[in-house]
């Protein structure tokens, strides 16, 4: 028979307000003006929606070309927010309730732009 455990999970979000910070938008906007600068990506966009509750950061690699990368934020309930990022012709690539999961993911995929 398995014995179960008490081990807690912390998940620092939940102590965390709901919703979405000045900082953790000037994060996203520090990576647009890092590849804009190395002309990597040249547009972005930035979108609300207070009635849904979604937010949405999207790049561009040109103006006229479809999203490359778009990180959403999406109000899930009274206390919790998701975090998503899809990335063209792949969907969504990561989904957290953390911001930094996500983050991390986008800059992963900024930093492979870099290399090519």
């Amino acid at each position: 028979m398995k014995s179960m455990s008490n081990d807690v999970i912390l998940n620092p979000a939940f102590h965390q307000p709901a919703g979405f910070t000045q900082n953790q938008f000037r994060k996203l906007d520090q990576l647009y003006c890092m590849t804009a600068a190395e002309k990597v990506l040249t547009y972005r966009t930035v979108e609300c929606d207070f009635d849904d509750g979604i937010a949405s950061y999207t790049y561009f690699k040109t103006e006229v070309d479809s999203p490359y990368l778009q990180f959403v934020i999406r109000k899930v309930g009274p206390r919790a927010t998701h975090f998503e990022l899809y990335k063209k012709h792949k969907g969504c690539i990561a989904k957290s309730s953390i911001f930094e999961r996500t983050y991390e993911k986008l800059r992963e995929e900024i930093e492979k732009l870099f290399e090519e």
